[in-house]
């Protein structure tokens, strides 16, 4: 049986967006970045550009701390999306309307929860390693499978984003970005009347 493993990624708490329907916001960012080498392991870890190629990533869930009985959303229920591209794996996750949900949305808003991490299962043959520097590199070239993506406290990875977003509204409220926000609009021919 193969060895499940997690890794996680830093999170960059910047602008929210308002929640629509269930949801009460919505982060967004990158859960995977390749080529970026982990911090917080025993050894340097770098996932390749191709490494999730054929992962069916249509059952993954997003959790609060690997925990699977603290569910915040999921692929198939479309509370979650992940996209593939040449930067990483990135991922949209809607905020329930739970207590969960509002626990983890403040502690990602107030900086308080950094990180995200996944869980991931390693490819036959999908990892090399080597001596750079004096130090052990991991380089994962293949997953297998994905189950899950978590917000955690610490991160593996320094190098990742998650935005925390809201309503433009509720953005300009905050003072000290107001007049910054203001001055460029009508650069983009927004006028806010």
């Amino acid at each position: 049986m193969k060895e499940v493993e997690y890794r996680a990624v830093e999170l960059d708490a910047g602008e929210l967006r308002a929640g629509q329907g269930d949801s009460i916001g919505q982060i967004a960012g990158y859960a995977l970045i390749f080529g970026t080498p982990s911090t917080n392991l025993p050894f340097i870890e770098v996932i390749e550009n191709h490494a999730l190629d054929g992962v069916d990533l249509s059952k993954v869930l997003a959790l609060y701390n690997h925990d699977f009985a603290n569910v915040l959303g999921r692929v198939d229920s479309g509370t979650l999306k992940l996209d593939v591209d040449d930067h990483g794996l990135h991922f949209t996750l809607d905020i329930p309307d739970t207590t969960l949900g509002h626990d983890v949305y403040t502690q990602i808003k107030n900086g308080n929860l950094r990180g995200l991490s996944f869980r991931f299962t390693l490819a036959d043959g999908g990892e090399t390693w080597k001596n750079v520097n004096g130090k052990p590199v991991r380089y994962i070239s293949a997953i297998s499978s994905m189950r899950e993506i978590s917000i955690v406290s610490v991160p593996a990875y320094d190098d990742t984003s998650v935005e925390v977003t809201r309503s433009f509204k509720e953005f300009t409220k905050q003072s000290e970005y107001k007049a910054k926000v203001l001055s460029i609009l009508p650069t983009y021919g927004i006028d806010i009347g």
